[in-house]
């Protein structure tokens, strides 16, 4: 699937009929939302699939992610790609049935893959990238997980991941939980990957500073635009 290039569509079916076709081997993905308020509420599989609320308990080493929970997803695809991506949340990825392969990139290979300015999804195919041996990934820093029934995976926060199912059928729940005290985008924020809240602020900032130079010659808008940059760049490493 590629979220920005929108090569799917959603529908709406029985849960039975889902299961049914996902397991004669439809390319179908369900990712749950809110039972009651799916544009407002983040999902919660116990009030959302409350017969399966006493199926999915986090282990007491978790106690962190269970005491600042934002929402927990239930998840099942059959053979279907999950688009690069990153979370601003952090999140554990709970393997209950069937088998997964991920490969995750730390957030300083960001610029790596093309995402467009406040998008944090990418349509850059990464396994076919791999496959291929492509020398875009020559400066990246892949790492791979692979997941089986039991496994809990930690995705810490901007992490950019995909994923794909190495088993007809793959059953998880993904719980996203608040690692930061404030800073998160103000407003709705459903998904738990909303850019935070200065990140937004600062791509204001940015096309007011851009304006600034509207009125000089190309050369030296350029030339000046890119020593700002710099300066960026030395501030993102102190």
């Amino acid at each position: 699937m590629d979220f920005v290039g929108k090569n799917f569509h959603y529908v709406t079916k029985g849960f039975g009929d889902f299961l049914g076709e996902v397991q004669s081997g439809a390319h179908l993905y369900l990712r749950s939302l809110s039972l009651d308020e799916p544009s407002n509420r983040p999902a919660n599989i116990r009030d959302d699939f409350p017969a399966l609320s006493n199926d999915f308990i986090l282990p007491s080493e978790l106690a962190t992610v269970s005491a600042n929970e934002f929402s927990s997803v239930l998840r099942i695809s059959g053979r279907v790609n999950m688009w690069l991506h990153y979370d601003v949340m952090a999140n554990i990825y709970c393997q209950i049935g069937g088998s997964k392969r991920l490969v995750l990139f730390p957030p300083g290979d960001v610029t790596s893959f093309a995402f467009e300015p406040g998008a944090s999804s990418s349509s850059v195919d990464v396994f076919s990238l791999l496959e291929g041996g492509d020398p875009l990934l020559r400066s990246t820093r892949p790492h791979e997980a692979r997941l089986e029934p039991g496994d809990v995976l930690f995705l810490p926060p901007f992490w950019l991941h995909t994923a794909t199912p190495t088993s007809d059928a793959s059953v998880a729940v993904n719980v996203f939980f608040r690692d930061l005290e404030s800073g998160y985008a103000n407003g709705r924020d459903v998904y738990g990957n909303k850019d935070l809240a200065a990140y937004e602020k600062g791509r204001l900032d940015l096309r007011r500073l851009a304006s600034y130079f509207n009125k000089l010659p190309l050369d030296a808008r350029e030339f000046y635009l890119k020593r700002l940059a710099d300066e960026l760049l030395v501030a993102a490493r102190r």
